[in-house]
Order: structure tokens, then C-alpha cells, then sequence
């Protein structure tokens, strides 16, 4: 009788392997995530860096007026805009009475208002 119970019996397949993708699925968004935050980082040190021109431009030496024409019609081009463009021109008109000389005067205290206004909106 054993025999008979023992062939009615079925063979029991092996445990099927479930894979579970959560854990890449959380991987892959926790990288992403963090590439995100580096970006972002990466990003906002990258606008701290201030532009060497710039610099220049707030260092201007207003005693020295032929070398101050001379440096601000270089260093200001860098940053025209359709908005700024009018004032620029205006400025570097205005400069060239101080360029071309060998012997200039001090510069004008409506050019130097000008020019700092300048350098205030490009800031």
C-alpha cells in the first residue's frame, strides 16, 4: 500500500526565486538624487566665482584719469547689454578727451557718477 500513496505523489518544484527591483529602484533614485544635489552645489560656487573684469572695474583708480579712460572702455565692454549699451557709449564718448593726450586733466565728477552707476547696474 506504501507503493501506491508514494506514486499518486507529485514531485514538488524547487521555491521559484522572486527578484525584487525595489532595492535598485531606490539605488538609482538616491544616486540620481545625489548627482542632482552635487549639480546644484557645483552650480552655485561656480556663480560665487567673480569675474576677474569686474574686479577690475570696482579697483578703478579715479586719480589717474588717462589710465582709468583707457581701463574702464577695455573692462566695461565685457558686460554690455541691450540696457546698458546707450551708457556705455555715452561714457566712452565722454572718456576720449582723456585718451590721446600726453597731458590730461582730472576726470569730471559727472563722469565719474556715471561710470559707477555703470558698474553698479552690471553688478
Amino acid at each position: 500500500m506504501s507503493k501506491d500513496i508514494l506514486s499518486q505523489l507529485k514531485d514538488i518544484k524547487p521555491n521559484v526565486q522572486i527578484i525584487d527591483y525595489w532595492f535598485y529602484l531606490f539605488c538609482t533614485a538616491g544616486i540620481i538624487l545625489l548627482l542632482l544635489i552635487m549639480y546644484f552645489v557645483y552650480k552655485k560656487l561656480a556663480k560665487r566665482k567673480t569675474d576677474p573684469y569686474l574686479e577690475r572695474l570696482k579697483n578703478l583708480d579715479y586719480k589717474k584719469s588717462k589710465k582709468t579712460a583707457y581701463e574702464f572702455s577695455e573692462y566695461a565692454k565685457h558686460f554690455i547689454t541691450d540696457e546698458n549699451r546707450s551708457l556705455y557709449e555715452e561714457i566712452v564718448k565722454e572718456l576720449e578727451q582723456y585718451k590721446y593726450r600726453p597731458k590730461v586733466d582730472d576726470l569730471k565728477p559727472e563722469i565719474i557718477e556715471k561710470m559707477k552707476k555703470y558698474i553698479g547696474e552690471i553688478q
